[in-house]
């Protein structure tokens, strides 16, 4: 890890305050309060104490040098699931018109009406399973990325990929397309720790199937924002153009661009640009507003898990629909529901103050993986290092197991890491 758990976590919020001071946010219906900014302290500082409980400090050691790490029945196990998640939802797409950027929005937005009145998810089992498996495909992306001297471009496509794409055409959402690209990008910069170049060595010239992949990769991220940027324009037509937006999500959203300088960036920019910069920021530091908001003002009972995982949600739709109805209708009074909480306004919902024991425990993980990352004798612990960043930099929006179904992303990823076996040095220098 390029940097200790703790600093990450420190600058990211500071990074988001930073942002959210320095571009024309304007609260229209909300405020900070400063009882919460001491609480989301409080929250800082538990997970900061337990990365740091785990080690504050350690040098990057070498690590144990191999061609092709031999995964064996984590390889099976991973491709596997990943198979089932094109499978699935390949035929999701082809019956379902899921490429339809209206319908796919209209349905998310059904989606989420539904499990606010208790009502139950109306998708096939297909798509369920599909939902269940697709994320077993950021694993084998890490997995082959990281732990392959020579990656192969063809299993990395058919099974790192290819799920993440057609989940977010399935899904009709951002998130699978982004993180695809996020853990591939966050892996590929943790290849210098586990296959260093050697200094006074020249380079061979990469091949050509190299050269191919970095070309289709920009592509993939170019055809990928453009699909971004299409969803929000999209909506925005919904309600009269992005010029009405900034009007509209000042009353719906209690914040927006304002004042002289959101007016200098829309005479510069255009309204559409402006908008779109506005959408993008704000996803990443509404975690500050919304976090504040429940620290002062959520006073309803622990919702143990709820709020914040995707998969318990649906259970106790299904167990208790009634009740998970009435507590999200009560976040909808406190105008919190369907916003980003953060990972600790999340918790703080879930588990009230005893929150502060998960987000030690979540920084002394993180502190964990650190180590032994740092003392380089077991290559598994690598896998974790991306999925412990998109973790830290996305507490912004929420916990690691709430964010993007990270709940199953993380029991694949620890089934895999169990699965390979250990491939580490002893004191005498011998692999075993």
């Amino acid at each position: 890890m390029p940097l200790h758990p703790a600093l990450m976590m420190i600058f990211v919020w500071a990074a988001a305050a930073l942002a959210f001071v320095i571009l024309p946010f304007e609260m229209v219906s909300r405020a900070f309060h400063l009882d919460g900014i001491l609480i989301l302290f409080l929250f800082l500082i538990a997970f900061c104490a337990g990365a740091c409980f785990n080690v504050i400090r350690m040098p990057q050691r070498p690590v144990t040098q191999f061609d092709s790490f031999p995964m064996r029945n984590a390889d099976l196990f991973i491709k596997t699931l990943c198979i089932l998640a094109c499978i699935t939802f390949g035929l999701e797409i082809i019956r379902g018109g899921a490429l339809d950027l209206v319908s796919a929005y209209q349905q998310r937005s059904n989606q989420a009406q539904a499990l606010l009145h208790g009502g139950l998810s109306n998708s096939s089992s297909l798509f369920k399973l599909g939902f269940l498996c697709y994320p077993a495909g950021y694993v084998y992306l890490v997995r082959e990325i990281i732990l392959e001297r020579k990656p192969r471009l063809i299993p990395l496509v058919i099974f790192g990929i290819l799920p993440g794409v057609l989940a977010g055409l399935a899904l009709g959402g951002r998130a699978p397309l982004f993180n695809t690209i996020a853990y591939a990008t966050i892996a590929y910069f943790c290849r210098s720790r586990v296959f260093p170049r050697i200094k006074g060595v020249k380079q061979k010239r990469k091949p050509w199937h190299q050269s191919l992949v970095r070309i289709a990769t920009i592509a993939l991220v170019v055809v990928a924002f453009n699909y971004f940027i299409n969803v929000f324009i999209v909506r925005a037509e919904f309600v009269g153009g992005a010029d009405m937006m900034l009007n509209i999500v000042a009353l719906q959203w209690g914040v927006t661009f304002g004042g002289p300088t959101a007016d200098l960036m829309i005479a510069f920019l255009g309204p559409v640009t402006t908008y779109l910069i506005f959408v993008f920021v704000w996803y990443l530091v509404q975690g500050l507003v919304m976090s504040n908001s429940l620290f002062v003002s959520y006073a309803g009972d622990a919702l143990y898990g709820v709020y914040g995982i995707d998969l318990l949600s649906a259970l106790m739709r299904r167990v208790d629909p009634i009740g998970v109805s009435a507590k999200f209708n009560y976040l909808l009074e406190l105008d919190t529901y369907g916003f980003l909480p953060s990972a600790y306004g999340s918790i703080f919902v879930d588990f009230k103050f005893g929150g502060l024991v998960f987000i030690f425990i979540w920084g002394w993980l993180c502190g964990l993986v650190y180590r032994r990352t740092r003392q380089g004798h077991d290559p598994r612990w690598f896998l974790f290092v991306p999925f412990v960043i998109m973790g830290i930099i996305f507490s912004l929006i929420n916990t690691p197991l709430g964010f993007a179904n990270g709940f199953v992303t993380h029991v694949w990823l620890l089934a895999v890491f169990l699965l390979a076996p250990r491939y580490r040095t002893s004191p005498t220098g011998q692999t075993i």
